[in-house]
């Protein structure tokens, strides 16, 4: 009994796949040609997308710590005054200039780049696969509206879309265990994405030292004032300790060219063919595979509505 049940049941998967190929079959034109008009459009729309290339700086952060100061640097936390260590780490000041549009509209100014990004002639270091950019121009046109002719309501408008534009393209990044600092841009231009580390960490690192020492000066001056005042030897000591750490600081900070931070690896230009993107191959296999299933979802169901209408 159960033999001839479990016959039954392989006979009507038998039927039932029978007819799932014979429903494709009958469709199969039509499968094949959604397949390659879906296919097709995406291998255009991959073809009319430029190179993406990344460039990127690798850092180490020469934060001192208040340990290798001794009693000093004990003394120095007391007095509300830091001079080494309980710093903001680089990583930390970079990403929190990239979220501050104020500084970024300035930086974006001052460097210039706000002008290469809104030229006329802003994409002619694309680099495209087979080295056709035909497709790029149907869609793109020959070339963006300059900066200069532009009022200056749409420049503030332009200004924060490069903005938002420039945020989705450079990326801060720290090891926590190495406290290496990746700082990186990806562009479709990769002597852009190589001026952008570079321009940002160096207009980074001036604001960083600007501030920091504005605020050594004033407590320099602040303790000097303090120093001229009091009779106390004791005091007079412990003070000229305090300047002497901060007039080192801020020598230190002058010295080097990038604030905190020491560059292992510097930026470079991309190699043509060393691109981060777009994964074309990737793009199209998963359009064909996506397109035959949804091809075959379709036929089967309008097979089922016909059916339906049927009875």
């Amino acid at each position: 009994m159960q033999e001839s049940i479990s016959q039954s049941v392989i006979q009507e998967d038998e039927i039932d796949l029978r007819e799932l190929a014979r429903t494709i079959g009958k469709h199969k034109f039509k499968l094949i040609g959604f397949t390659l008009v879906v296919t097709t459009m995406s291998v255009l729309w991959t073809l009319s997308k430029p190179n993406i290339y990344h460039s990127q700086a690798v850092l180490v952060p020469q934060v001192e710590s208040k340990s290798s100061m001794g009693g000093l640097g004990a003394l120095a936390g007391l007095a509300g005054v830091d001079i080494g260590g309980g710093e903001m780490l680089p990583d930390s000041a970079y990403q929190l200039y990239l979220d501050d549009y104020q500084w970024m509209r300035n930086f974006l100014l001052q460097s210039k780049l706000f002008e290469r990004m809104n030229a006329e002639d802003a994409d002619k270091n694309y680099r495209f696969a087979l080295g056709i950019d035909t497709l790029y121009r149907l869609k793109n046109g020959s070339g963006k509206e300059s900066s200069e002719a532009m009022s200056p309501d749409e420049k503030e408008k332009k200004l924060f879309a490069t903005y938002q534009a420039i945020k989705t393209k450079l990326s801060i990044s720290s090891d926590k265990k190495t406290s290496v600092i990746t700082l990186g841009c990806s562009d479709s231009d990769a002597v852009l994405a190589k001026d952008t580390v570079s321009l940002f960490l160096k207009y980074a690192s001036n604001s960083l030292r600007t501030n920091e020492l504005i605020d050594m000066e004033k407590k320099i001056a602040y303790y000097d004032q303090e120093l001229q005042k009091t009779n106390d030897l004791s005091l007079k000591t412990q003070l000229s300790q305090l300047m002497s750490a901060l007039i080192q600081k801020k020598v230190l900070a002058q010295s080097s060219e990038f604030y905190n931070v020491k560059m292992v690896t510097a930026p470079s230009t991309a190699y043509e063919r060393d691109k981060e993107g777009p994964k074309r191959g990737l793009i199209v296999a998963v359009s064909f595979i996506t397109s035959l299933i949804i091809g075959i979802f379709g036929i089967f169901f309008i097979e089922f509505i016909r059916s339906k209408k049927e009875d």
